[in-house]
């Protein structure tokens, strides 16, 4: 990544920089935004009164979430903005969606809330469909491209997009989703940078499909099988999807780390790859749907892991993908784009519990969506922390002050200027973390623990050297 891609994609400079492009038609309005993204960026686990520095601008806090001018939607936009100078000269991208829920189940009293819960547990809430950007290259998260909030009414059996200030919008289905976050996201890319969609086993859906195909001018898709559906082979035999797919060539093995989730711990798994090539053929129920879409095939199977009743099997995935796949370095780089779906997880993690967007004391949905815009943007900027803690390119003054560089130097004297990593884990140290020889690197959590503290200690240098 050359100096100039690293300084644009740094967590330097302030969180005010992703909304000075929002435009409420009153630029004081504007200003606000910035303040209060400054404010809650700087703590963004506290609650509002704790987060802002006096009253003043915790009242202001409340009214710009209640003004009629302010629309979240513009919030990030201005966002995406920012983020579209950052991606000028990027070749390729890959946007990841996926829905996460925020339930409210502390704030009885709040108003304009969809049902998110089972027909065992009654919840209100709402359904989050967001895409962000990854760089393919070095899985860099770049931003929010998109984001859908979706109100459920199970009585009447439809589902909305509340649309910020405007009039909640219906949806046809609620895989209308994937097909409007996909075409909103990509139509902000700067010219020449190439959207390749990657998404899980609940876009598996034929207008899906068919959209990315042909909707979409050079795009590319990688999606995740959820259907045995009809396919067509190579050889114009009819067949079943995950059936055929298991009678597929082998291409080789490789291995890859599992993330810990639920009761699943972490591990390395060992996998057989195959691939190929077929058209997925329209449904029969569809009239709508005549024409086939070609797809090639990538199938990943674990060797030598026993399913245990009590945990998540072994891996087995089917990826659906318009990239080439004939070679084993091709179909391995089909799987690595799949895993960069972990990204949107991690960044839903440090919305939810980083920001602690759930536990937000405001009485409407209304306010609370322009509250999630923001929260969204602060939430990548955490994340940020960590893919820095990872790597050497980038140069501590990309995402430290003078001031807070200086107090690191007093606590490690050993610090120098080659690189971010270095930095970042004595950032981690102060928040906690061991730094033994068999830890993983640190997570954002511990990162952004050790970055409070030093900011803390950087206000007091710098109220000394006044």
């Amino acid at each position: 990544m050359s100096t100039a891609t690293s300084r644009r994609l740094g967590t330097s400079g302030s969180i005010r920089a992703e909304f000075r492009a929002a435009d409420f038609g009153d630029k004081r309005l504007t200003n606000r935004l910035q303040q209060i993204g400054q404010a809650l960026g700087s703590a963004p686990a506290e609650s509002i009164p704790n987060a802002c520095e006096n009253w003043a601008s915790v009242k202001g806090t409340y009214r710009f979430c209640d003004n009629e001018s302010v629309d979240p939607k513009e919030v990030l936009s201005a966002h995406e903005q920012a983020q579209r100078s950052r991606l000028t000269g990027v070749g390729e991208l890959l946007l990841i969606s996926d829905t996460t829920h925020l339930t409210f189940p502390s704030h009885p009293s709040k108003e304009g809330l969809g049902e998110v819960g089972t027909d065992e547990m009654d919840l209100e809430g709402v359904k989050v469909h967001s895409t962000i950007g990854v760089l393919p290259t070095t899985g860099q998260m770049t931003g929010i491209l998109d984001q859908q909030a979706l109100l459920e009414d199970r009585e009447k059996g439809r589902v909305y997009d509340s649309n910020g200030r405007g009039k909640p919008t219906g949806l046809e289905s609620e895989r209308e989703k994937w097909i409007r976050g996909d075409r909103r996201a990509s139509s902000g890319l700067p010219e020449g940078v190439r959207p390749i969609f990657v998404h899980d086993r609940g876009a598996d859906a034929f207008p899906v499909f068919r959209k990315l195909r042909s909707g979409i001018a050079d795009g590319g898709f990688v999606v995740r099988a959820n259907q045995n559906r009809c396919i067509r082979t190579a050889d114009g035999q009819e067949a079943r999807l995950l059936d055929w797919s298991k009678t597929l060539p082998g291409k080789g093995r490789t291995r890859i780390r599992i993330q810990q989730g639920g009761d699943r711990e972490s591990r390395e798994a060992v996998l057989s790859v195959k691939s190929g090539t077929c058209e997925l053929l329209p449904p029969k129920n569809d009239p709508s749907e005549k024409d086939p879409v070609e797809v090639n095939v990538v199938r990943i199977e674990e060797i030598g892991e026993e399913e245990d009743p009590g945990q998540e099997g072994p891996v087995q995935w089917v990826l659906l993908t318009t990239e080439p796949t004939d070679d084993f370095k091709k179909a391995l780089t089909v799987i690595d784009y799949y895993r960069t779906r972990w990204r949107i997880e991690e960044w839903h993690k440090a919305l939810k519990t980083g920001c602690q967007v759930e536990d937000r004391q405001l009485q409407t949905w209304e306010r609370m969506e322009v509250l999630l815009s923001i929260f969204s943007v602060i939430a990548w900027k955490v994340l940020q922390l960590r893919h820095l803690a990872r790597g050497k390119h980038v140069p501590p003054d990309f995402f430290l002050t003078d001031a807070e560089r200086a107090v690191l130097k007093e606590k490690y004297p050993e610090l120098g200027s080659e690189g971010s990593g270095d930095w970042a884990i004595a950032i981690a140290k102060i928040g906690g973390y061991l730094d033994r020889s068999s830890d993983p690197p640190p997570g954002w959590q511990t990162l952004w623990k050790g970055l409070k503290k030093v900011q803390t200690w950087a206000e007091g240098y710098r109220i000394r050297a006044s």
